[in-house]
């Protein structure tokens, strides 16, 4: 929007949630789906016009984006060095492998963004297509944007981007002034729906987590029953809560949009799976000693971004096994003088 319209961005960030907003508290999980398949559409119509575009712009087509790639490796597919500090080696194939791995197990397995939407499914049977579907369209996504990436490196002339420089405006700054009206409009259109996308699913789930809290709080409550009314009224007003919490947070500065965005995600996705690991995988595991080793586990990770150099590829492997070592520990600890109470 800044680069479309020339508004600031926390402007920006109001405009957009305040329509995100809108759909989601009044349609919900169904508003939130239907949304989402016409904003994927969208975007990924938006991404392959771009490319298209870009290769037709570009003096000598696809011979001149491989020469300007070429002198950089940017087409080079594996890094086998191995560096747990060492920011030029952040994604090397054992972070992709290992730290990768653990991000997407937790982020597919735990996360209530993703989960939401598989128990939405009408059948287990589609929960499995719908997964598995997820990640071949993913890897085809993300071939697709990198791809992009080193054309916008050619059509710049392969320039140098400079220490603390964000590479996030590029793409828009291309968008504004190279392509023509109407394919603009679909990429800025495309653009936002990428956007809105993970805003909508984010607060549909945070609220659906947080009326769950609230049930439980109050010794929960039989579907159907006389409070539902009351549970729907509340589940609008976490809404509107956590829309005004992730506007406020969106109008911070992280950095760099996909690694300040996977960064955060990190910190907290480790001590989610690592939760979920104790109660599945350890038979003695106790509410108590689960929880001492997620927030244990949780304040670790922080005290690692902020004070040590180990790169966000790793928080979640590490954020997950020292929630599970302490969850162990505080279960044992805890169950040798009361019995044992397993976690939900």
């Amino acid at each position: 929007m800044k680069a479309a319209f020339g508004t600031e961005q926390r402007t920006s960030v109001l405009l957009i949630m305040g329509l995100v907003l809108l759909y989601t508290f009044e349609g919900g999980m169904k508003a939130v789906i239907w949304t989402d398949v016409v904003q994927f559409i969208l975007y990924f119509s938006g991404s392959i016009a771009a490319f298209f575009l870009l290769l037709h712009r570009i003096p000598g087509g696809w011979d001149t984006i491989v020469h300007a790639a070429a002198a950089t490796n940017k087409f080079r597919a594996f890094d086998f060095s191995f560096s747990l500090v060492n920011p030029a080696k952040t994604y090397t194939f054992w972070s992709g492998v290992i730290g990768g791995g653990f991000l997407t197990m937790a982020s597919h397995g735990t996360d209530q963004t993703i989960v939401q939407r598989l128990l939405a499914a009408k059948s287990e049977h589609e929960s499995k297509i719908a997964l598995l579907a997820s990640g071949a369209i993913i890897i085809f996504q993300f071939a697709l944007f990198l791809v992009l990436g080193v054309m916008l490196y050619a059509w710049h002339g392969a320039p140098a981007i400079h220490p603390g420089q964000s590479y996030d405006w590029v793409f828009p700054d291309f968008i504004v002034t190279a392509m023509p009206s109407g394919l603009r409009g679909l990429v800025i259109a495309a653009i936002f729906a990428v956007a809105m996308s993970n805003a909508s699913g984010s607060l549909n789930s945070l609220a659906a987590s947080s009326v769950v809290d609230f049930r439980e709080l109050r010794g929960g409550s039989i579907p159907g029953g006389s409070d539902s009314a009351g549970f729907l009224r509340l589940s609008r007003w976490m809404t509107l809560v956590w829309g005004v919490v992730l506007a406020v947070l969106g109008t911070l500065r992280w950095g760099p949009m996909l690694e300040a965005g996977l960064t955060i995600a990190s910190i907290t996705l480790g001590s989610l799976l690592g939760l979920f690991l104790l109660a599945f995988l350890l038979r003695r595991a106790t509410a108590s000693g689960v929880l001492t080793g997620m927030f244990v586990g949780f304040a670790a990770i922080l005290w690692i971004h902020f004070y040590t150099p180990l790169l966000w590829t790793w928080y979640v492997p590490a954020g997950a096994g020292i929630t599970f070592l302490t969850g162990v520990i505080a279960s044992l600890a805890s169950s040798l003088g009361v019995a044992p109470q397993k976690a939900k």
